[in-house]
């Protein structure tokens, strides 16, 4: 509790994915050793027996002995031949630090599994990714639940304060937010800037229910939830408050003020909702990290302020200035619009509505064009 009212770094332990099969296996071995994008830029892989692999030949033949050890001689078996995993925290961590920890909670938590690790420090925080084989060498299988990952993300962070390094693993509804998991796919598309499909079908759930006049019924579970929270510290600083200890009374005035600044619950439906209202938003209809719809709307955009300019007046050098020409298009720039006389204005003005038009019809022939791809792909059954 007083890690947690201090709000020292919290840990990051998340499963990332499974590999079927060898050839998968291999292509993840390779893209945590960032195996063939150059010398200056690979990564040793660390393994479980203690080796350091650089050669995509010796990656090779790990990923085929997990894959025949998984299989143990059924090859009609479609399960999963691994699981990879990442250790990560803030920017200001200590990568040596951070990958020697992530070193002794693999060979303590995985002692009887094979696995390998590689540090990356190619994000503004440093991250440890972990693969490990699903069947360990007793021949049982690996399957990791959300009580296994809290119990990781408390071993991680030991290992860490063990080096010095501060770390904290508090339970995400401890500090008013919402545990649901968020996947990291949506993460790094907010990253982006762009707007995940689960965010768009949370706003819509929300919205439905307003439209209906019902409230929504996760909220009240998380303000159950956060009620119970708020009176597990409340215990806890009476206790803490009435003991002789001044370090103690220390902590019970630290966890006042920590459960006083802490937010009120919302769930991810709300918060996607509260994002979305300030974003940028393109035609419901097109995807928000398509470029051909990006595209489009940047010539509608354009063709709307040129058609302004042109309803309100010819654009002369009192609001040159003020006609905004996108740079990935060809109309001519504010300072051309200067000194033009009334004709010559006209056909600028008409050049560039012209080319705006055409820019428009393009992007939606490509975006026709790659639809009917994309839909011709799955005339004979899904694709991968």
């Amino acid at each position: 509790m007083e890690r947690t009212a201090r709000r020292a770094p919290e840990v990051v332990v998340r499963i990332t994915g499974r590999q079927h099969g060898g050839g998968h296996v291999l292509a993840n071995f390779s893209y945590i050793s960032r195996l063939g994008h150059g010398e200056e830029v690979q990564v040793p892989l660390y393994t479980s027996d203690g080796d350091v692999l650089r050669d995509g030949q010796d990656m090779r033949i790990l990923a085929q002995d997990w894959q025949e050890w998984e299989v143990g001689g059924d090859d009609r078996r479609k399960g999963a031949t691994s699981i990879s995993m990442v250790l990560s925290m803030p920017a200001t961590t200590d990568p040596e630090e951070l990958k020697a920890s992530a070193l002794d909670f693999a060979r303590e938590e995985f002692a009887n599994r094979s696995w390998v690790a590689a540090l990356h420090v190619d994000r503004d925080h440093p991250h440890v990714h972990l693969t490990i084989a699903r069947r360990d060498h007793d021949g049982r299988r690996f399957h990791p639940n959300r009580d296994d990952l809290f119990r990781y993300r408390q071993r991680f962070a030991q290992m860490l304060r063990d080096r010095g390094i501060e770390a904290n693993a508090t339970p995400a509804r401890a500090r008013g937010i919402d545990p649901t998991h968020e996947p990291i796919a949506a993460k790094k598309m907010r990253e982006k800037g762009q707007v995940p499909r689960i965010d768009k079908s949370r706003a819509e759930r929300a919205q439905g229910f307003r439209d209906r006049g019902v409230a929504d019924p996760v909220k009240q579970v998380l303000a159950d939830r956060h009620a119970t929270v708020l009176q597990t510290y409340a215990k806890s600083i009476m206790e803490l408050s009435s003991s002789p200890s001044l370090s103690d009374q220390v902590t019970a005035q630290t966890l006042s003020k920590f459960i006083e600044t802490m937010p009120e619950p919302e769930s991810n439906s709300e918060r996607a909702a509260r994002l979305g209202r300030g974003a940028r938003s393109l035609d419901p209809d097109q995807a928000l990290d398509d470029p051909v719809a990006l595209a489009i709307k940047r010539s509608a955009d354009m063709t709307r302020r040129i058609n302004e300019k042109a309803g309100g007046g010819r654009p002369g050098a009192s609001d040159a200035a003020h006609l905004d020409m996108d740079s990935s298009t060809d109309g001519a720039p504010p300072s051309r619009w200067s000194g033009l006389s009334n004709s010559e204005q006209d056909a600028s003005s008409s050049e560039a509505l012209r080319r705006m038009d055409e820019l428009a019809r393009n992007a939606h022939e490509l975006n026709r064009d790659q639809r009917e791809r994309d839909r011709s792909k799955d005339r004979d059954g899904p694709s991968r």
